[in-house]
C-alpha cells in the first residue's frame, strides 16, 4: 500500500507541474488561481492543500522540481581544475536552466509580483549553488568566503545579469554573455 500511495503523490505532482507549465504559458502568475490549476491538473483542491499552503509555496516546489529534473539531466560532476572553471560551469548551468524555462521566466519578468517571484527563484538558486559550492570544496576548489555568502553574492549577480540579458532580448549570444562574465571572474580572482 505504501508504494501505491507514493505513486499517487508522484502523479499528483506531475499533473500539477504540467498544468502549471500550461497555465504560465497562457497568463501571468498572479492571474492563475488554485481552482484553475486543480482543474487543469484534474485533482481536487483538498489534494492541493494537503501538499501546499498556497500557490507561492507551490511555485517554490515547482522551481525546486525544475532544478532537480535539470540537475538529473545535467549533473555537475565534472572535475574542475580551478575556481574560475567551477564558477563558469555554474553560470552556464543557470543560463541553460533559464533558457529551457524561458516562458516561466518571461512571465515572471512581466508579472506585477516580480519581486516576490525573484525572491523565490533567488532563494532556490542560492540553495542549489551553495550545494554545488560545497561539492566543489570537497573536490579542492578554492572558495574565498563561506558557501552561503558566496552563493548569495553569486546568485544576485547571476539573476540580475540573466534578467538583463533576457530583457535585452538576448542581443548578446549565450557564449558572448559567458565570455563577458568570464572576464569579470578573471579580473576578480
Amino acid at each position: 500500500m505504501e508504494n501505491k500511495y507514493d505513486l499517487r503523490i508522484v502523479r499528483t505532482y506531475k499533473s500539477l507541474t504540467a498544468a502549471f507549465l500550461q497555465l504560465i504559458s497562457e497568463k501571468h502568475f498572479e492571474e492563475i488561481t488554485i481552482n484553475e490549476l486543480c482543474e487543469r491538473a484534474m485533482i481536487r483542491r483538498t489534494t492541493f492543500y494537503k501538499h501546499f499552503a498556497d500557490k507561492y509555496e507551490f511555485f517554490r516546489f515547482f522551481v525546486r522540481r525544475l532544478q532537480t529534473d535539470f540537475d538529473a539531466i545535467n549533473p555537475s560532476s565534472a572535475d574542475y581544475k580551478d575556481s574560475q572553471s567551477f564558477y563558469l560551469s555554474i553560470i552556464r548551468h543557470v543560463i541553460v536552466f533559464f533558457k529551457e524555462h524561458e516562458q516561466v521566466v518571461q512571465n515572471a519578468l512581466n508579472s506585477n509580483l516580480l519581486p516576490t517571484l525573484l525572491d523565490i527563484l533567488s532563494e532556490q538558486i542560492a540553495s542549489d549553488i551553495a550545494e554545488k559550492i560545497k561539492i566543489g570544496i570537497k573536490k579542492g576548489i578554492n572558495v574565498p568566503a563561506s558557501p552561503d555568502i558566496t552563493s548569495s553574492f553569486f546568485t544576485g549577480a547571476i539573476i540580475h545579469t540573466v534578467r538583463w540579458w533576457l530583457v535585452q532580448k538576448k542581443q548578446l549570444s549565450e557564449e558572448t554573455l559567458v565570455q563577458e562574465v568570464e572576464k569579470i571572474l578573471f579580473a576578480l580572482h
